[in-house]
């Protein structure tokens, strides 16, 4: 499309899409769409995993993979077919990824994240270092959100992890602030403070500069917290500070979410 957004735009609106509607309206061919959200497997050993199932296909059904930030999101389009095909063909890929599941349905994860809260009636707070408030951000993004997010602390430097987190003085200087020790502690403590029932800590090394051997760039701890005591997992995101914390961010979503499905 040429132009600057705002001719794109009018020219997609007054000639694109009536065209388009009016190609499908001649054309008559219904397409249904059922997707699922995958996480923790790779998407190349995924594809090996559902080979043979793909291979069964009809071939009016189509199979599409979209990763983005530790998310599958497989597509299943059946074109000119009824939606009962479709949905046979979908019920067998959901048996054959269930191990890696998320849901049988295409929402944002924090969207997933809220919706379970809210219907059993919970609450969750964030305690962020390397996030910055994004997943904050994430979490209240949402219309409902007051329902089951109560707060955050952004605790940038090691003097808010104490003051007002709770993390202990000696933790810090024996772990350093990007610690599986640290994050427990500041999940723990934002949850107290609060006053929720789950909470969610992140703490890393967004880079440019602040890696070492040890703890290179692209380091980060996630610590989620509740009834059944608190989780923490250590991930390498990458290079670039942006990729790191939105990655940050969408992993310490994936890994709530988990944690509530136990």
């Amino acid at each position: 499309m040429p132009g600057v957004p705002y001719e794109m735009q009018v020219a997609m609106n007054e000639q694109v899409m009536p065209y388009l509607r009016e190609r499908m309206r001649m054309n008559r061919t219904k397409i249904v769409h059922r997707t699922c959200m995958l996480s923790g497997v790779a998407e190349s050993a995924l594809a090996l995993e559902i080979e043979e199932w793909e291979r069964t296909l009809p071939s009016n059904i189509r199979l599409a993979y979209l990763p983005k930030d530790g998310i599958i999101r497989l597509r299943l389009s059946g074109y000119g077919v009824d939606e009962d095909v479709v949905d046979a063909s979908f019920a067998t890929l959901l048996e054959n990824v269930s191990n890696y599941l998320l849901a049988a349905e295409d929402k944002p994860i924090e969207v997933l994240v809220g919706e379970w809260l809210t219907q059993n009636g919970a609450t969750i707070a964030t305690a962020e270092s390397c996030t910055g408030g994004r997943l904050a951000a994430l979490l209240n993004a949402h219309s409902g959100s007051s329902a089951f997010y109560y707060g955050s602390v952004v605790a940038y430097d090691n003097s808010i992890k104490e003051m007002v987190l709770g993390v202990e003085h000696q933790t810090l200087e024996q772990y350093g602030a990007v610690s599986e020790q640290v994050v427990k502690q500041m999940a723990e403590g934002v949850k107290k403070l609060c006053k929720t029932d789950y909470a969610i800590a992140t703490s890393g090394i967004a880079g440019p500069s602040g890696g070492s051997d040890e703890k290179p760039v692209g380091t980060v701890w996630i610590a989620c917290s509740g009834p059944k005591g608190t989780e923490c997992v250590c991930l390498y995101l990458g290079k670039e500070r942006k990729t790191i914390t939105e990655r940050a961010c969408i992993q310490a979503l994936i890994k709530m979410y988990k944690y509530l499905q136990k």
